[in-house]
């Protein structure tokens, strides 16, 4: 096993760990400093790492029932397929994660469907964000 490999091994056993764990410090400890996040609710990647903490914060938050439920990887590039709920409101996605040289995560996009689901999470997230300004 390459180092490579072995640090995205390393960091998705870490990820899984702190998801399940709904441990936003553990999930702050995988990501890298200049980190940055791209949601279906905006075009331009956003950052910086507080910002991004504070997104991933709202989405635990917002889901119930969070599964994992596939994975792909490719070298430090990984695609996470999930599913969970809001509420009533049933959806799936993808994380598509990108890591760094040290095996941090580097860029989170995620991607949610049907559009009902992820009118759902953008707007518990953005009223996360919004009473934590």
């Amino acid at each position: 096993m390459s180092n490579k490999e072995k640090q995205t091994d390393e960091f998705l056993h870490r990820w899984y760990a702190a998801v399940a764990a709904e441990d936003i410090d553990a999930i702050a400890a995988t990501l890298a400093e200049d980190v940055e996040i791209s949601s279906p609710a905006y075009w331009a990647p956003k950052g910086p790492k507080p910002y991004v903490v504070g997104v991933l914060t709202g989405v635990m938050g917002a889901f119930e029932d969070f599964r994992y439920k596939g994975e792909w990887v490719e070298g430090p590039e990984i695609i996470l397929e999930f599913s969970a709920r809001i509420g009533e409101t049933k959806l799936r996605g993808i994380d598509r994660i990108s890591l760094d040289g040290d095996g941090r995560l580097r860029h989170i996009e995620v991607m949610v469907r049907p559009i009902n689901g992820l009118m759902a999470l953008a707007d518990k997230v953005r009223d996360h964000i919004s009473a934590n300004s």
